[in-house]
């Protein structure tokens, strides 16, 4: 078999994030070395003019370390990450002209030699694709389609987490629900549920933790397989395409997202790989996922039967007005009076009973029980936990 291209990958990773780079190396057809860098914030694209001699190159050092005699062999673990540590991790795939690939971690033979062929391999990619030899340069805007063709390497679902985010007006009345469902090591079907609530911007956060008996995880790694979730974490929507926001709320935002944890310390030796299911993925058609996964966490949640009550912050409604419009326009609220209103409070000092300036409103917002869900102790003007809105309350 002849060897007909090489897709290299560069992965840097610390204990909370991840960052790589691809690239994918012809030897026959067009010669144009493309490298994409992508992140869960963004996906670059950069195109290379293929330089005569880089395929020679690039056999010399497989000739040179043997790369060849180490397919099929069985790679030793790679080393543990810990919590304060960087690593970087080398992978090469040699493709055939029968169609076939094959993947090497440079763990499959000697340490010393895989480290060192690991290093030259790099050195070489980033040499062919210096700036001098780019062609274009673009940013990329995955669709979920395109994610779900993303082959990433994972270990199995350790832990899967629901986040929701939601801000209104005044000063302080954001809240944040978090629900956590984690394997318990050492234990087959126990779960922890753990479910966080933090409301305005007190450092306080209301927190319960329960043990229980789930088959959840077993659940999850089925839906992760089929979907390719950890590919989601790359879905984004292209911002030229026009977006109808005559229908979106301007005194309210929220957000949410599920954060899935794979155990890769098998594959990178990183024990918590953490992929996000963001709203990017849901509106580009993955919301049936999103809904399954947010329902699986929410029936562990009530049958460990935690109810945490959302932490009463102070609020601060301030009417702002913008600089160049004093005696004719009406106050404006919105992030540059929010911007205002923090300002206002640090400059007196408030405390924690929410006094401010005598231009705000020391009145708190009460909390209101939804009548939905019957969630309680909501404070904005839509429920956290189902969305529902507070003027169509009937309690």
């Amino acid at each position: 078999m002849t060897i007909t291209g090489i897709d290299i990958r560069l992965i840097y990773i610390n204990y909370t994030s991840e960052h790589s780079i691809e690239g994918d190396i012809p030897f026959t057809g067009e010669p144009v070395i493309t490298q994409m860098s992508r992140s869960s914030f963004e996906t670059n694209v950069k195109r290379y003019s293929m330089q005569e001699d880089t395929r020679d190159r690039f056999l010399e050092l497989i000739d040179r370390y043997n790369i060849t005699d180490w397919v099929g062999r069985i790679p030793a673990p790679p080393e543990l990450l810990d919590s304060k540590s960087f690593k970087e991790l080398v992978f090469i795939t040699l493709k055939y002209d029968d169609g076939t690939s094959h993947k090497i971690t440079f763990r499959e033979g000697p340490e010393n030699i895989g480290k060192e062929a690991a290093v030259e391999f790099k050195k070489l990619f980033y040499a062919v694709t210096n700036d001098e030899n780019m062609i274009s340069e673009e940013k990329a805007y995955p669709t979920l389609k395109e994610c779900r063709e993303i082959r990433e390497d994972h270990g199995p679902v350790v832990a899967i987490e629901t986040s929701f985010f939601s801000m209104g007006m005044m000063y302080g009345s954001n809240q944040t629900v978090t629900q956590t469902v984690e394997k318990v090591p050492g234990h087959d079907g126990e779960v922890l549920v753990t479910v966080e609530k933090k409301a305005g911007n007190k450092p306080d956060i209301a927190r319960d933790s329960k043990t229980i008996t789930s088959d959840i995880f077993g659940k999850v790694q089925e839906i992760s397989d089929r979907e390719n979730l950890p590919g989601w974490d790359y879905a984004a929507i292209d911002p030229s395409i026009p977006v109808d926001r005559s229908m979106m709320p301007l005194d309210y935002s929220s957000s949410s997202s599920i954060t899935i944890t794979y155990d890769d310390s098998l594959i990178t030796g990183v024990p918590c790989v953490r992929r996000t299911i963001g709203e990017s993925a849901c509106k580009l058609g993955g919301k049936e996922v999103d809904r399954m996964l947010s329902e699986m966490v929410s029936e562990c949640v009530a049958e460990s039967g935690i109810n945490v009550a959302m932490p009463q912050p102070s609020f601060i409604p301030v009417a702002v007005t913008p600089p160049g419009t004093e005696g004719g326009s009406q106050p404006m609220m919105g992030f540059w009076g929010m911007m205002q209103a923090q300002e206002a409070a640090a400059k007196t000092g408030n405390n924690e009973t929410g006094a401010t300036t005598d231009t705000a409103d020391t009145a708190p917002n009460e909390p209101w029980t939804c009548s939905n869900c019957g969630q309680t102790g909501v404070t904005g003007k839509f429920c956290y936990n189902c969305g529902y809105p507070k003027n169509n309350n009937k309690s």
